[in-house]
C-alpha cells in the first residue's frame, strides 16, 4: 500500500509516535534519556510535516529534464543548482569542490557483422516511446565507461552470465574463448559488469558484449515500459566496467585525492582499468548475433527469454567490435553543506547521494537526489526555527559515482583526517525510490536506530523491518566504510524496475510507475531524516555493538562451517576474539545505561563508540587490495558482499599460511575494537 502523503501518511497516522498520547508514556529512544526522548519526539513531529511530495516532484522534474553524465555542462549546472538551493535552505559552509579525474567518454562505438551482402550494425540506441518526449531525444550511443579502446573482428561465443563457471563449462565442452568475442547477459541477482569484463579478460577473450535478456528485466517479467516497469526490446544498460573492487575513485590517483598538483600514475599502471574492449547491447540487437550461433545448444539454465530462439553457444558469426575513448581528464564537482551542531559541532553525521546519471536518472540517482533536497530544506527549516541538532549534519551530493564512485572517494580521501576523528555515521540513499518496499543494509551497530526509526516513520509497515548486514559495494558508502571505517547504511524503497541505466529511467517512468504521487519520496525523506536526527541528537550515540557481536559470531560460524572438521582449529582464534569482543560490547551496553543517568559520562562514552568501527581497519588492507582496509567487509568482484574477506579469500585460495596470517590480523582487529569498547 502506498503512503498517502504528509497530511495522513503512515508516518503521521500509523499509530506509533504520531498517535495521540496514551496513558503510559512511550519507551525512551535508544541513546536518549526519557526527557531527551520527549524532546526528540517533539522535534520529529515537527519534522515529518515538512517533506512535500509536490516539492519532491518539482525537484525530480528539474534534475531529470536533461541527460547529466558526470563532467558535462548539465552536470555542472545541477551542481550549482544544488549549491544555490542549499544556501536558500539555510545550510552553512556550502561549497563546490572540484577534482580533476580520468573521465573518458566514448566517441566511437560500433558492433557490426556481415549479413549476406550488407553490413548489419547494432543501433546502440533505444527506440522513442509514444508519449515519452525524453525517449525521443538523441542522447548519443550507449557505451561502457573505462572500456579499453580497440578494434577487433572475431567469432562470437555465448557465455551465459560471463561468470568463471560459465567459461569452465565452455572449456569442458571444447569451446575455446581465447581470441573470440564473448556475448554475455546481465544477471539477476545483480553481478557487476566489471567482473564480467575482468573474467573475460582473464580467459583471453578479444572483446565483450553485454546485453539485457528479457528473462531478467524484460517482458518475461511483466508489462514493459511505458505500460509497466520492465524494459522493452531496445532498452540498453549502460555502465562502467572499471575494476573498482580493486580500488575505486580516480584510476590515476589510487588511494590519494586528485587535487591540483597531485601525483598521477600512468594509465597503463592503473590496476582498476580494464584491458578488454566492451560494449552494451539491447536484447533486440543481441538476438541478431545469437541467431548466427552454431554449435551445441546451451544448457537449460543458459536459455533466456528471447522468443522463438534456441540459445546456442557458438561460435557464431564474425563480429567487429570497435571502441574508441577520448581518455580525457575532466573536472567533477562535489557539493557539500552542513547544519552546524549546537552542542558537539565537531561530530559529523553525514547524509549523501550522487547526482550524475547515465542518462536522465529517474530512479538512479534522481529519486535519491530529490529526497536529499527535501531533507536539506526540511532540516534547514527546523534549524532556522530553533531546532538545531546537537551534532553537525553534513550533506554530500557526489559526482561520477556511475564511473567509479569517484567524487565521494576523492572527497573522503581528501578529508580523511577529519572524518577519521569525527564522523559518526554515513547514511547513503542512491536509488531512493523504485517502489514501496523498504530495504536497508547497514553495519550491525546501526540496526537498532534504523529499525526504531522505521517503526516511527513507516508505522505498521516499519514494525517488522529487518536490516541486512552484508555490505558489498556499488555506491558511495564504499569510501566511508572500507577506507575510513565509518559506520554506514544504504537505504531505498525497492520495486519492479527494468529500465536501469537506460533512456527510459526518467521522470515519466517515475510518474507512471515508480511513485506517481511522489509520496514515497517524501516518506524516504522522513525516514532518512529521523535516522539522521537521532544520530545527531542522542545523549549517547545509538551505536549497538552487542548486535555487531552477534553478527560477527554468525560470520565466523559460516567460515568455520566451510572448512573440513580437522582444519577448523585454524580459525579457533577468531571465535575466541569474538567472545572477547562480545563481552566488551556487553560492558559497553551497561556503560551506556549508566551514562544516560550521568551526563558527565556521555561525551567519553560517545567518543569510544565513534572509534570502534575504525578499529576494524588494518593499514595494510586486504591482500592484493590494500585500499580496502576494513577486515569485516569488502566487496567481491561481483559487488556482492564478502564478510571476513581476508580470511575468506585465503580459504578460497587453499593457502594455509595466508589463512593463519589473516586469522591473526582479524583477531587483532577484534581485540583492538574490544579495547576501544572498554576504555
Amino acid at each position: 500500500m502506498r503512503a498517502t502523503g504528509p497530511r495522513c501518511g503512515v508516518a503521521l497516522c500509523g499509530g506509533g509516535l504520531w498517535a495521540a498520547a496514551t496513558a503510559s508514556p512511550p519507551p525512551a529512544i535508544y541513546g536518549f534519556t526519557s526527557r531527551s526522548s520527549a524532546a526528540e519526539r517533539s522535534i520529529e513531529r515537527r519534522f515529518v510535516t515538512m517533506p512535500s511530495p509536490a516539492r519532491a516532484r518539482e525537484a525530480h522534474a528539474f534534475l531529470t529534464a536533461e541527460p547529466h553524465v558526470a563532467g558535462t555542462p548539465r552536470d555542472r549546472l545541477l551542481a550549482e543548482w544544488v549549491r544555490d538551493r542549499w544556501k536558500e535552505y539555510g545550510l552553512e559552509r556550502v561549497e563546490i569542490s572540484e577534482h580533476e579525474v580520468l573521465l573518458p567518454y566514448a566517441d566511437d562505438v560500433r558492433v557490426e557483422m556481415m549479413q549476406g551482402e550488407r553490413v548489419w550494425r547494432a543501433t546502440l540506441k533505444e527506440d522513442p516511446v509514444p508519449g515519452d518526449p525524453f525517449s525521443a531525444k538523441d542522447v548519443g550511443v550507449a557505451y561502457h565507461a573505462y572500456s579499453a579502446s580497440g578494434d577487433v573482428t572475431a567469432p562470437v561465443v555465448y557465455a551465459a552470465s560471463g561468470n568463471p563457471a560459465d567459461y569452465d563449462w565452455l572449456r569442458d565442452h571444447g569451446i575455446d574463448i581465447k581470441g573470440k568475442i564473448a556475448l554475455v547477459r546481465y544477471a539477476v541477482p545483480y553481478s557487476y559488469r566489471g567482473f564480467k569484463a575482468l573474467t573475460a579478460e582473464q580467459r583471453g577473450a578479444a572483446g565483450l558484449l553485454i546485453y539485457s535478456d528479457p528473462a531478467e528485466d524484460g517482458f518475461r517479467k511483466g508489462r514493459t515500459y511505458p505500460d509497466g516497469p520492465w524494459g522493452n526490446e531496445s532498452h540498453i544498460q549502460r555502465g562502467g566496467t572499471v575494476y573498482d573492487f580493486r580500488v575505486p575513485g580516480d584510476p590515476l590517483t589510487p588511494g590519494w585525492a586528485s587535487l591540483p598538483g597531485a601525483k598521477r600514475i600512468a594509465a597503463r599502471d592503473a590496476i582498476s582499468l580494464p584491458k578488454i574492449i566492451s560494449a552494451p547491447l539491447s536484447w533486440r540487437d543481441a538476438r541478431v548475433v545469437l541467431e548466427t550461433m552454431q554449435g551445441p545448444a546451451a544448457p537449460e539454465a543458459w536459455q533466456g527469454g528471447i522468443p522463438s530462439l534456441t540459445y546456442r553457444v557458438g561460435p557464431g558469426a564474425m563480429v567487429r567490435l570497435r571502441v574508441h575513448n577520448d581518455d580525457k581528464v575532466r573536472p567533477i564537482w562535489t557539493v557539500t553543506g552542513r547544519i552546524t551542531g549546537a552542542a558537539n559541532p565537531d561530530d559529523l553525521v553525514i547524509v549523501g547521494n550522487h547526482r550524475d546519471a547515465w542518462v536522465y536518472g529517474g530512479v538512479d540517482p534522481s529519486s535519491g537526489t530529490a529526497a536529499l533536497m527535501e531533507l536539506a530544506r526540511s532540516l534547514g527549516a527546523l534549524a532556522r526555527r530553533g531546532a538545531r541538532p546537537k551534532r553537525t549534519i553534513v550533506f554530500g551530493n557526489w559526482d561520477a559515482e556511475e564511473f567509479t564512485l569517484t567524487s565521494s572517494t576523492e572527497w573522503g580521501e581528501e578529508h580523511a583526517r577529519e572524518l577519521t576523528d569525527h564522523a559518526v555515521a554515513y547514511l547513503n540513499v542512491d536509488m531512493g525510490v523504485q517502489g514501496t518496499t523498504f530495504d536497508a543494509t547497514a553495519v550491525p551497530s546501526l540496526n537498532r536506530v534504523i529499525s526504531e526509526s522505521a517503526a516511527t516513520a513507516l508505522g505498521a509497515r516499519g514494525a517488522s523491518v529487518e536490516v541486512k548486514n552484508r555490505l558489498g559495494s556499488g555506491s558511495d558508502y564504499t569510501v566511508f566504510l572500507n577506507f575510513l571505517g565509518v559506520p554506514v547504511a544504504d537505504l531505498m524503497f525497492t520495486g519492479p524496475y527494468g529500465v536501469y541505466h537506460s533512456i527510459y529511467d526518467n521522470h515519466l517512468w517515475m510518474e507512471k510507475v515508480g511513485d506517481p504521487q511522489f509520496t514515497q519520496h517524501a516518506t524516504m525523506t522522513r525516514l532518512w531524516g529521523i535516522i539522521a536526527l537521532r544520530l545527531a541528537n542522542a545523549d549517547v550515540l545509538p551505536l549497538d555493538y552487542a548486535a555487531y557481536a552477534s553478527r560477527l559470531r554468525e560470520f565466523v560460524k559460516e567460515i568455520t562451517d566451510r572448512m573440513p572438521a580437522p582444519d577448523r582449529a585454524a580459525v579457533t582464534p577468531l571465535a575466541q576474539a569474538v567472545d572477547r569482543f562480545s563481552a566488551a560490547a556487553g560492558e559497553m551496553s551497561r556503560r551506556i545505561d549508566r551514562a544516560l543517568s550521568d551526563p558527565a559520562e556521555q561525551p567519553a562514552t560517545s567518543r569510544a563508540l565513534i572509534a570502534v568501527e575504525r578499529a576494524f581497519l588494518d593499514a595494510d588492507g586486504i591482500p592484493g587490495r590494500p585500499w580496502y582496509r576494513h577486515l569485516i567487509y569488502a566487496p567481491k568482484p561481483t559487488y556482492a558482499p564478502e564478510v571476513l574477506p581476508g580470511v575468506a579469500e585465503a580459504l578460497d585460495a587453499g593457502d594455509r599460511a595466508r589463512l593463519a596470517s589473516q586469522v591473526a590480523r582479524l583477531a587483532a582487529a577484534l581485540d583492538r575494537a574490544a579495547d576501544v569498547l572498554r576504555r
